[in-house]
């Protein structure tokens, strides 16, 4: 028997380089709060029938921090979002949001969140897919 189950990831702490702004080409605090929901056992008796959440972590923490400079959050969001799909096939919603603590003195952090199911998610990677390889075929 399954259930649905949320895995919650609260305000943990990265360091990404992501911005416009000329020093943001250096890695910067990020905060990344992050809700997974799927479907896995009722009444688990190992970890593989369990959404694991320490390889996520473990990215967040010590992978994705070592990718190059993006611009936009939307692009770290997004990147955020398809590893967590990848995971596991059981995830069916993520919710991510990521802080950047350096954006103004007013506020302790501004950044954006998103929730996506994985469906929304898949046609969004399809879209982007077919928009390649047409961009591809367009003369230089």
């Amino acid at each position: 028997m399954n259930a649905t189950w949320t895995v919650r990831i609260e305000r943990l702490q990265t360091r990404l380089r992501v911005g416009v702004d000329a020093d943001e080409g250096l890695p910067q605090p990020v905060t990344v709060t992050l809700r997974l929901r799927g479907v896995a056992a009722a009444c688990p008796a190992s970890l593989g029938e369990c959404i694991d959440y320490a390889p996520l972590c473990r990215w967040i923490a010590e992978e994705w921090p070592c990718t190059p400079h993006v611009a936009l959050l939307e692009t770290r969001v997004n990147e955020l979002l398809a590893f967590a799909f990848d995971l596991d096939v059981r995830v069916q919603e993520v919710h991510a949001g990521l802080a950047k603590q350096r954006m103004s003195d007013q506020a302790v952090s501004v950044g954006i969140e998103r929730c996506v199911s994985r469906h929304e998610f898949e046609a969004q990677r399809r879209h982007l897919a077919t928009r390649r390889t047409c961009d591809e075929r367009l003369p230089a």
